[in-house]
């Protein structure tokens, strides 16, 4: 009985903190409206302050739980491979997949880092550090099994990620006329890993 009241407890601070996303991207911050995120989540006004502090502390929370599932999903594509690159691959695969199915939480990021919400920029960073800690290793292991040329990994781990963050930001209104996203992406990740140079 005390589970299924915390998972029931556990759908609906989820299902806040997706709408909540959906009206800090649309309206910003400053335009987002509690009274909005509450009814559209069908609760009181009152329940979304049982569960967050503040509407700082809401969309902090928001980035929070989009960085959960990333890392969750992380762990499933990257356990039991033994290839690092293919391990690489996969995970940044998956970010833009799991970006394009979930777009209310990549344009939160993406508003955090360079739109309305670039207040929060300094808490998008704070969160995303361990997700960019994972994929730094991947790149680490490649540069030491000589798969990936020297670079510096974190410069390269920010690249990656940024060719990410710019896929889901234009696949809808550029490339999805191009294919799916997994064939758009794996000709994008292969132009950035192999290069253009001859």
């Amino acid at each position: 009985m005390a589970e299924e009241i915390e998972g029931a407890r556990e759908e609906k601070r989820r299902r806040i903190l997706k709408t909540a996303a959906r009206e800090f991207v649309s309206r910003g911050f400053g335009g987002a409206n509690i009274n909005v995120i509450a009814e559209r989540s069908g609760v009181g006004k009152g329940t979304i302050y049982l569960y967050f502090e503040s509407k700082a502390d809401l969309f902090n929370q928001a980035l929070k739980e989009s960085n959960k599932l990333f890392m969750r999903r992380a762990g499933e594509v990257v356990e039991g491979r033994d290839n690092p690159l293919d391990a690489l691959r996969e995970l940044l695969k998956m970010d833009v997949i799991l970006g394009v199915e979930h777009q209310e939480l990549a344009q939160l990021w993406i508003s955090s880092f360079f739109g309305e919400n670039r207040r929060f920029a300094g808490s998008a960073v704070e969160v995303l550090e361990e997700y960019a800690d994972l994929v730094e290793g991947l790149v680490e292991r490649c540069i030491d099994e000589g798969l990936l040329r020297e670079v510096d990994p974190r410069l390269a781990t920010y690249i990656l990620l940024g060719m990410n963050e710019i896929t889901i930001a234009f696949y809808e209104p550029l490339l999805s006329g191009m294919g799916g996203i997994e064939g758009v992406y794996r000709d994008i990740q292969d132009t950035i890993l192999k290069g253009l140079i001859k």
